[in-house]
């Protein structure tokens, strides 16, 4: 076997290797039922991070208003794809009561850089981004909610209770309905 098929093989062993040690890390988050509608309380997520906001948001500040959580990394190509809906969709109806809160949580090791604050303020500044994002380097919020996917996505109606948690953007119908009851 040469010595760049060799080095081929280990660099893809080494980088399918540091991918299933990430997922293992998340193996002991709950399941999701993906468009399910739970109808629980959402729980109370705790990030110290954040851009786009003076200061840290946390749910029990946000009671009368309709949030949807986008989980999230700025290296992922389905994420990046979403952005341009999601800026839309802030621009549309923060004003009526939407809050959009990014929670940003690197899929890699931090020496990838998806931990740098910095390197997320500048995807921010990139894509167009305004609402506030948290940055969930340590998967605590991830956990919390049992994300298994990038992006997924997390609605939660005025009252503070789950309404839909998915891996897909099928909330454009949700959003106007809530914020009318």
């Amino acid at each position: 076997m040469s010595r760049s098929l060799l080095l081929t093989f280990s660099l893809v062993g080494l980088a399918v290797g540091a991918l299933g040690f990430r997922l293992e890390g998340r193996a002991g988050a709950p399941p999701l039922t993906y468009g399910a509608h739970p109808s629980r309380p959402a729980p109370e997520w705790n990030n110290d991070s954040w851009l786009n906001t003076a200061q840290p948001l946390h749910l029990s500040q946000l009671n009368g208003k309709v949030v949807l959580l986008n989980f999230w990394v700025y290296t992922c190509y389905n994420c990046t794809n979403t952005v341009p809906s999601l800026v839309d969709f802030d621009h549309k109806y923060r004003t009526q009561g939407l809050v959009l809160i990014g929670i940003h949580t690197p899929e890699f090791p931090p020496y990838s850089g998806e931990h740098d604050k910095s390197n997320v303020a500048r995807a921010l500044q990139q894509y167009g981004i305004e609402y506030p994002v948290a940055q969930d380097n340590d998967d605590k919020t991830w956990n919390l909610y049992g994300i298994k996917y990038w992006p997924s996505f997390v609605l939660i109606d005025k009252k503070g209770v789950l309404r839909t948690v998915n891996a897909r953007q099928n909330f454009e119908e949700m959003i106007p309905k809530l914020l009318a009851e």
